[in-house]
C-alpha cells in the first residue's frame, strides 16, 4: 500500500518556468520565441524544442507556467494531445496553440478544445508578443463566461458512503437548487449510482471513455441517462472479466465535454484510480474525502492529502466523516480523529440505517424519502457549500416573528 501513495506523489513536480514556456518544433519558431522571451524578460530556459510532446512530458497538474505555447505541427494526434495538455495546464493558466493550418475552422476547433488562442506558422515576434501580452485581458472575458463547478468525491475506505453522498449531492443540486447537474460514476464495474436512483445504465458510457477523440455532444447525449429534468447520470455495469481502458486522456475529454452543458459536475472516483487521475484532482473546485471514524481512516486521509499537496490543487479539500451515531459505533472518538488529522472535520454525517434502507429499496434520494431527517439537513448544507448556492431570502408575510416567540401584526394590515 505504501507504493500507491508513492506513485501518486511522483506523478507531479517537474521544474518549469513560472510565467511562460514555449514548446516548438522548428528552428525559426525557436528563434522567435527566444527573442520574445528576451523582450519580456522571461527566463532563457523558457523556450524548448520538441513541440506539444515535450510540453506533455514536462508539465504536470499544479505545476504549469501561466502561459504555454505548444506546437502541434508534428503531432500524430493533435486533438488528443491538446485535450491532455489542457487538463495539465489547468483552467487558471493559458494554452496557446501553434500550427500550420490557417483556416478559420482550425482556429475554432482549437478554441473549442480549450486553447485560448491559435497562431499560424511562420511565427513572428510581433504576433507572439501580442498574444502573450494580451493573455490577461482575454482571461478576464473567458472566466466571466464560465459557471460550471467540478466536485470529486473519494471514499478513502470501502463502504464509507461516498457514493451515497455523491448521489444525494447531485440530486439536491438538481432538484432543490434547480441547477443543471451531471453525476459521473467512475466505478465502471460495481458502481451503484444508477441503482440508487432506479434508472438504467447508459449504453454508451464505456464507448465514450474508450474513444475520447470521438466525444462530442451527440456522443455524450447517447450515453447520458436522465434522472429528472436537471440531473444527468453517467454510469455503467461492465462485465467483471473485461478491463476498460480508462485513461487520463479519456477523463479529460469527458469532463471537458460535460462541463459545457452542466453547472455542476459531480464525480464519484474510486480510490484505486487516484494514481492515474492527478489532472482531475488538480482541476477540481472541491475534492471531498469521505471516511469512517477509524484509525485506518486517519491514515488514509493523511496519505491522500499529503499526496495531493504536490498537485497545488486550485480548489478546497473537504474532509467528511460518515456513518457515525448510535447505529454504528465509532472506532475512535471525534476528538482523537481530529487530533490524528491535525485539523477539524468539515462535516459529520450520522448513520441513519433505516432511512438509507428505505431509499435503497425504493431507488430514491434521501430528500425524497426523508426530507427533514438530520442526514438530509447536513447534505443540504454540504451541497450549498460545494455549489455556492444561496437560498433566496423569504419575504415577510402578514405576521412577523418577534422576541418571545409571539407574532405581531404588521402596521398597515
Amino acid at each position: 500500500m505504501g507504493n500507491s501513495a508513492s506513485n501518486l506523489s511522483t506523478l507531479f513536480g517537474t521544474q518549469v518556468c513560472e510565467d511562460f514556456m514555449a514548446f516548438v518544433d522548428d528552428d525559426e519558431s525557436l528563434a522567435v520565441s527566444r527573442e520574445v522571451c528576451s523582450a519580456l524578460d522571461f527566463s532563457n530556459d523558457a523556450t524548448k524544442d520538441g513541440g506539444i510532446a515535450e510540453a506533455l512530458n514536462r508539465i504536470e497538474p499544479g505545476n504549469s507556467p501561466k502561459v504555454v505555447l505548444a506546437d502541434i505541427s508534428k503531432s500524430l494526434d493533435p486533438d488528443g494531445d491538446i485535450t491532455r495538455l489542457i487538463r495539465k495546464v489547468g483552467a487558471e493558466n493559458t494554452l496557446i496553440i501553434l500550427g500550420t493550418s490557417d483556416d478559420v475552422g482550425t482556429f475554432r476547433k482549437m478554441v473549442a478544445l480549450g486553447a485560448r488562442d491559435y497562431l499560424v506558422k511562420p511565427l513572428t515576434k510581433e504576433v507572439l508578443q501580442d498574444a502573450v501580452e494580451n493573455v490577461d485581458r482575454r482571461n478576464v472575458a473567458l472566466q466571466a463566461a464560465q459557471s460550471g463547478r467540478l466536485t470529486v468525491l473519494v471514499g478513502v475506505r470501502g463502504g464509507v458512503g461516498a457514493t451515497t453522498i455523491a448521489t444525494n449531492l447531485a440530486w439536491i443540486m438538481a432538484n432543490e437548487q434547480k441547477l443543471a447537474t451531471a453525476l459521473l460514476d467512475m466505478d465502471l464495474h460495481f458502481g451503484t449510482t444508477t441503482l440508487s436512483l432506479d434508472i438504467e445504465t447508459g449504453g454508451g458510457f464505456r464507448e465514450a471513455l474508450e474513444n475520447p477523440h470521438r466525444l462530442d455532444k451527440l456522443f455524450l447525449d447517447s450515453a447520458i441517462v436522465k434522472a429528472g429534468e436537471r440531473l444527468a447520470v453517467l454510469g455503467t455495469e461492465e462485465p467483471i472479466d473485461e478491463l476498460v481502458n480508462l485513461t487520463e486522456e479519456s477523463i479529460d475529454a469527458l469532463i471537458g465535454e460535460v462541463s459545457q452543458d452542466y453547472n455542476q459536475v459531480i464525480v464519484d472516483l474510486p480510490r484505486h484510480l487516484l494514481p492515474t487521475q492527478g489532472a482531475l484532482l488538480a482541476s477540481a473546485d472541491t475534492v471531498i474525502l469521505v471516511s469512517d471514524q477509524s484509525l485506518a481512516g486517519i491514515r488514509d486521509i493523511n496519505r491522500i492529502t499529503q499526496a495531493m499537496t504536490s498537485l497545488q490543487t486550485k480548489g478546497r479539500i473537504l474532509k467528511i466523516v460518515s456513518r457515525v451515531g448510535s447505529d454504528r459505533a465509532a472506532q475512535v472518538s471525534k476528538v482523537d480523529f481530529e487530533r490524528g488529522l491535525n485539523e477539524k472535520i468539515d462535516y459529520v454525517l450520522p448513520e441513519e440505517s433505516k432511512t438509507l434502507t428505505i431509499c435503497a429499496n425504493a431507488g430514491k434520494a434521501i430528500g425524497e424519502v426523508a426530507a427533514k431527517s438530520p442526514i438530509a439537513k447536513i447534505l443540504r448544507e454540504l451541497a450549498a457549500d460545494v455549489s455556492g448556492f444561496e437560498e433566496p431570502k423569504k419575504k415577510k408575510g402578514l405576521f412577523s416573528v418577534v422576541s418571545g416567540g409571539k407574532k405581531k401584526k404588521r402596521c398597515g394590515a
